[in-house]
């Protein structure tokens, strides 16, 4: 047991001593209230520290789903949609491939306000468009709509046939595109989880834009890019 305390010189005190041998004040029971003052303020302080944990730990986890804004890192975050990030740099690399598909006629003069204004505006319709497909994909695996490795080989197929393109046509057609065969694949399982999604809806008696804007009211979307 730790021994009492005089609260004026902070010598060791007797038990039951009303009066410090060291300084000679009178103590009174004014020893114990102090150590027992000490304790509680320390249980204050640990509670205080457990509070400010979870309080923490609340708030580290509504940023995560999306339902409140993260202030930290979220200038590399374009949006956040049901709790997935869509990074800058995931809109910059669609840009890039945008500007690359449309030629000229996706390049206006970024030096003039118009220009500027122009770029802005189809950023935005990028990012837009990025939001509805994410929203529409984590709907399609929130259902178990898996596309299986043959069905998107025989998509490829379809997709060669079709364009009448050989081997190295479709090798060229992938590098015009700044694609390689795995970009391809992923764009082609995303259109299929796309139609399977549609499908799913078609069985339920609903039209493909009642579904989709069905699943859209239902998504969280957070969007941060300005």
């Amino acid at each position: 047991m730790q021994p009492l305390q005089c609260p004026h010189c902070g010598g060791a005190l007797g038990e039951g001593g009303a009066v410090c041998s060291a300084c000679g004040k009178d103590v009174n029971d004014q020893g114990k209230p102090f150590l027992r003052k000490e304790k509680r303020n320390r249980k204050n302080i640990y509670a205080l520290l457990g509070l400010f944990m979870v309080i923490v730990l609340g708030v580290a986890l509504l940023m995560t789903i999306g339902l409140i804004p993260n202030p930290i890192g979220s200038g590399s975050t374009a949006a956040i949609v049901n709790g997935e990030k869509i990074s800058v740099a995931e809109v910059d690399q669609k840009m890039e491939t945008y500007k690359k598909l449309h030629g000229n006629n996706a390049r206006p003069g970024s030096s003039s306000p118009e220009g500027k204004a122009a770029l802005a505006d189809i950023r935005k319709q990028v990012l837009q468009a990025m939001i509805h497909e994410r929203i529409l994909i984590t709907e399609a695996k929130k259902q178990g709509l898996t596309p299986s490795r043959q069905e998107i080989a025989d998509r490829i197929n379809t997709v060669k046939t079709g364009m009448n393109l050989s081997e190295k046509d479709f090798e060229d057609f992938l590098k015009e595109h700044s694609m390689n065969l795995a970009d391809f694949e992923k764009r082609v399982e995303r259109d299929l989880l796309l139609s399977k999604l549609v499908a799913r809806g078609k069985e339920k008696g609903l039209t493909k834009e009642a579904w989709v804007q069905g699943v859209m009211a239902k998504a969280r979307v957070q969007i941060l890019e300005k």
